[in-house]
């Protein structure tokens, strides 16, 4: 059965390397040049944020961290065109960046997706354009992905000890997080002793009406939030979890299961 205490090592990296970075209280502001794009000239750390139709993503923050002195880096924020510029001191920085969107009353942090992660001389600058994506694995960061992440959590009373049978139907109740349109998604856990198994990974953040059906049997599934209560016709509508989950994850969501009685 799946436990709270199967929180993932990838939700845990996550948690601790955003928070790390972002919030740490040994970061300055940069010295930004008032030219800003995505052309690099020697010390400058510069480049372009977009949202996922490629249109310019301002008010991002962009953070150059250095990677050989513990809690040292420098920020600074996308403009209204989506541009950013850093003048960088010496020592060798790696560039990541992340937005804040609020979403259905809840705040969500979100990772952007670098065009390059190589780490650079602050000397010779460099150029790295983010992009804002709902899915995929982080290029850098193996194990964690730009979607949510739903737990399955089996309920105390039931009786489904495969949960790798059970197909879950997420159906979009609005757009995503991002203002797109959600598809239907018909999702399944990963097989017994993968890394996957009693999850549902890479999901594009936005708020579902999810039903769930044992595949062998044909039998509906009934589904919940964790701590929920189950509604009559067995489905449940949830959105992702943000910064401020009340368990021990990030960006994700917790369902409980049992066959339908």
């Amino acid at each position: 059965m799946n436990t709270l205490r199967q929180k993932t090592a990838q939700n845990l990296v996550r948690s601790v390397w955003v928070a790390g970075m972002l919030l740490s209280t040994g970061c300055s502001k940069s010295e930004d040049d008032p030219a800003a794009g995505g052309t690099s000239t020697a010390g400058y750390l510069a480049g372009r944020v977009t949202d996922s139709q490629g249109k310019p993503l301002p008010g991002a923050t962009v953070l150059a961290d250095n990677t050989l002195l513990y809690n040292s880096h420098l920020e600074t924020s996308s403009d209204a065109n989506g541009n950013y510029r850093i003048k960088m001191p010496n020592g060798r920085y790696r560039a990541i960046a992340e937005i804040r969107k609020s979403y259905n009353g809840k705040d969500y942090r979100l990772s952007l997706k670098p065009d390059n992660t190589a780490a650079f001389a602050g000397s010779d600058g460099a150029v790295r354009n983010f992009q804002w994506v709902l899915t995929g694995e982080h290029p850098d960061q193996s194990g964690l992905h730009y979607g949510g992440e739903v737990t399955l959590d089996m309920d105390i009373l039931s009786e489904l000890y495969d949960v790798e049978n059970i197909e879950f139907t997420f159906a979009p109740v609005g757009p995503l997080i991002d203002g797109s349109a959600g598809k239907t998604l018909k999702l399944k856990s990963g097989e017994p002793h993968s890394d996957s198994y009693g999850r549902l990974v890479d999901v594009p953040i936005g708020r579902y009406k999810i039903t769930a059906v044992h595949q062998p049997t044909g039998r509906v599934v009934q589904v919940k939030n964790k701590n929920g209560t189950y509604a009559a016709d067995g489905s449940v509508t949830l959105d992702f979890y943000g910064e401020n989950a009340p368990w021990a994850c990030f960006n994700c969501m917790i369902l409980e299961y049992k066959e339908r009685q």
